[in-house]
């Protein structure tokens, strides 16, 4: 275990976020870590402010939680939390932000009847703090706080914090390891050579992703194509009892312009490409290495090329903007009446646009989406748009995890197309990067 511990402040407004700083410090404490935060002060004493900058000054991380109140204000007209912020911006201390949603449903006692204090304030930090993040819930807000913070501390540790006595030794060592390094320096370069020719000991983590095909369909599908206009001279005898000269006008009226459906057959292509050709995604984590890996992080991000979406999710299917034509609908009547296969009341309920069909031109194996695990003991997953962060408590050295029940993959076009991954771990200095190249190839 890391000896060194980060002094992270909290800063947000109270009564309305007791619940989200309780367990923001539960989970600091839990990293074994020091949260401190107004707590520890009386917001009401203006003269307590020289304590709470002096506190901001010798923290390694700050941490800012936003709702949806502004706060009671300071003499110089703004809230104590954006007083804090704003020092902490000068001071330059590392900053993570929350947002919480302004969609959330909130009680009238959690949330401002004025919101223009609390929004300006909320734009100025989405704008000075880059990698802010929004939230909804108190457990997707503790979620993103532990990554982030640890990712923080991995990437840029701050000074921190030792026990006094490891201080001291520490003092003590360097001091001896000083007077001893002229007589030292012939055996430490005969050590460099040595260390040079043996593999260090460390974790290496290496990522598989289930490659897949498709078939000589995949890019070849018919293309919906702009009607022309009827005209009510031009239909068949036989049709003209079941049609008339509003519903003509009417189709007409609704037809729409090119430029509609060349979205649409963008939509639908896209559609098609997800609808038929998804699969699990499957993911096996390894550590090739000499040792365990602890406290892992996996950032995975898929290419633009590659659809990545949790079981239960994917993606609408599009509405086509062709309306029905009359015509046609006028023939389908008079062709089940000949056939007398079925009533017409029924049929016209389950008349479908004929414009929008083939949807199911191709077949995909389904798979069972529910049951869908939560939070594992030993490891978790994130998806945000099409990068997947993967968390993983600890893995042993030859030992793999295969991640498969959680996630669908689907291809938007062919060719090679590569995923980068970003691994860090307690054991690993810097972060590793890796590239994966996923070959989407058609089935001869």
């Amino acid at each position: 275990m890391n000896e060194t511990k980060y002094q992270v402040f909290i800063s947000s407004t109270y009564s309305d976020l007791i619940e989200e700083r309780e367990s923001i410090i539960k989970a600091i404490l839990e990293m074994y870590h020091i949260p401190i935060g107004m707590e520890m002060f009386s917001a009401e004493d203006e003269d307590q402010w020289e304590i709470i900058r002096r506190t901001i000054e010798v923290s390694d991380y700050y941490i800012l939680v936003l709702g949806l109140r502004y706060g009671s204000k300071t003499s110089d007209g703004i809230s104590f939390t954006q007083k804090e912020y704003e020092y902490a911006l000068e001071k330059k201390i590392p900053i993570l932000a929350f947002v919480m949603n302004d969609k959330v449903s909130l009680s009238k006692d959690k949330r401002d009847d004025d919101l223009s204090e609390i929004n300006i304030f909320r734009e100025n930090v989405l704008k000075n703090s880059k990698m802010a993040q929004f939230w909804e819930t108190k457990d997707e807000l503790i979620r993103n706080v532990s990554i982030s913070l640890m990712k923080q501390i991995m990437q840029k540790p701050g000074v921190g914090w030792v026990r006094g006595d490891r201080a001291i030794f520490e003092a003590a060592l360097s001091k001896e390891l000083t007077n001893l390094s002229k007589d030292n320096r012939a055996l430490r370069e005969k050590i460099n050579d040595l260390e040079s020719q043996i593999s260090p000991k460390r974790p290496q983590i290496t990522l598989n992703i289930a490659p897949f095909v498709v078939d000589d369909k995949f890019e070849n599908y018919k293309k919906i194509v702009l009607p022309e206009k009827l005209d009510i001279n031009e239909v068949e005898d036989h049709l003209r009892k079941y049609i008339s000269e509003e519903k003509i006008q009417e189709f007409n009226a609704n037809i729409p312009n090119q430029s509609e459906v060349d979205d649409y057959n963008v939509e639908r292509k896209r559609y098609l490409k997800v609808e038929n050709y998804f699969a699990p995604l499957i993911i096996k984590v390894c550590n090739v290495g000499k040792v365990k890996a602890n406290n892992l992080y996996i950032d995975i991000k898929f290419p633009d090329e590659i659809l990545i979406f949790e079981k239960n999710d994917g993606i609408d299917r599009p509405k086509s903007p062709i309306p029905l034509s009359p015509i046609r609908k006028a023939r389908m009547i008079f062709e089940a009446e000949q056939k007398k296969s079925q009533n017409r009341q029924s049929l016209l309920g389950g008349l479908s646009n004929p414009f929008a069909t083939n949807f199911g031109e191709l077949t995909q194996p389904k798979f069972d989406l529910a049951n869908i695990q939560s939070i594992h003991q030993s490891w978790w997953t994130k998806l945000d748009k099409n990068e997947l962060t993967i968390k993983i408590d600890s893995l042993l050295h030859t030992r793999c995890i295969k991640f498969d029940d959680e996630y669908m993959i689907a291809p938007l076009s062919t060719g090679k197309h590569d995923i980068e991954v970003q691994v860090i771990c307690e054991e690993l200095e810097t972060q590793d990067s890796q590239v994966i190249e996923i070959d989407v190839q058609e089935k001869l």
